[in-house]
């Protein structure tokens, strides 16, 4: 009668020896490998490689944001792929493909939602992010010929279980806001200038700059008095300079934001 127990303590036994070592997250970061599709687990406590994790498709344009507890990665496709690692496991725990070419995402205060801009097709699709359940698709403005739908970009968690991005070919910023369940209200603001491109949320989550590919401007939100409407800032900021070709767009990501400076 004691055999089987004990069989089955032994079992248990080597299967908790297989397993990864209890460890924390703080110190894990990913770094993507965009020829090969994978990432590269890292932690930096001891400057290591982990492991690589394959099969995460088109990468050239990828980005990712990390769940609130930091043991998931969700990685943004240029394929349109949303995949989700278990940084702990070292391994793929969810993917879908839910777009034709996507160009970015966020995860929402909370960390229960993911939202993912799309150039195809043009829109927003929100997901479960433990689940990857598709629980919202909001469409982009359709193109005054009805080809297509604008493409999304700039996609941003806001404070309040809220997202903004902005809508390229039609010149416009959405707010989504989740605070009230999973159908979100949509606030809309028009003509914020030509091609908007990329944006920048200031670190106290107040405002949103759009820069503008189309012309010397940007488009500043404050999402405290979303009722005022949008404000043009730097306007014309190149006016009576030559103009010269754009060879590469430089990302409002890339900026920062300390006391009063940009």
């Amino acid at each position: 009668m004691i055999r089987p127990f004990l069989l089955l303590a032994a079992a248990g036994l080597l299967c908790a020896c297989a397993q990864q070592p209890l460890r924390g997250t703080g110190d894990l970061g990913v770094v993507v490998e965009r020829a090969t599709g994978s990432l590269q687990l890292i932690e930096s406590s001891g400057m290591s490689s982990l492991a690589r994790i394959e099969g995460l498709g088109d990468l050239s344009h990828a980005s990712v944001v990390f769940s609130r507890d930091q043991r998931f990665a969700y990685v943004f496709g240029r394929d349109g792929g949303l995949t989700k690692v278990d940084l702990l496991r070292q391994r793929i725990d969810k993917r879908v493909i839910q777009g034709g070419n996507s160009i970015g995402g966020a995860i929402s205060q909370d960390g229960s939602l993911i939202a993912v801009g799309n150039y195809e097709p043009g829109g927003v699709k929100v997901f479960d992010a433990r689940t990857l359940e598709q629980i919202a698709d909001i469409p982009a403005t359709p193109l005054a010929d009805g080809s297509r739908n604008s493409r999304v970009v700039g996609v941003t968690d806001v404070p309040g279980q809220r997202f903004i991005y902005s809508l390229f070919d039609t010149g416009e910023t959405w707010l989504l806001d989740f605070s009230q369940g999973r159908t979100p209200q949509i606030s809309r603001f028009e003509s914020i200038g030509n091609q908007p491109y990329d944006a920048l949320l200031t670190p106290e989550g107040r405002y949103y700059i759009a820069g503008l590919f189309g012309e010397d401007g940007m488009a500043k939100i404050d999402l405290w008095h979303p009722e005022r409407g949008v404000e043009r800032i730097l306007d014309g900021y190149g006016r009576g300079q030559q103009k010269l070709p754009v060879y590469k767009m430089p990302h409002l990501e890339g900026w920062t934001v300390a006391g009063n400076q940009t």
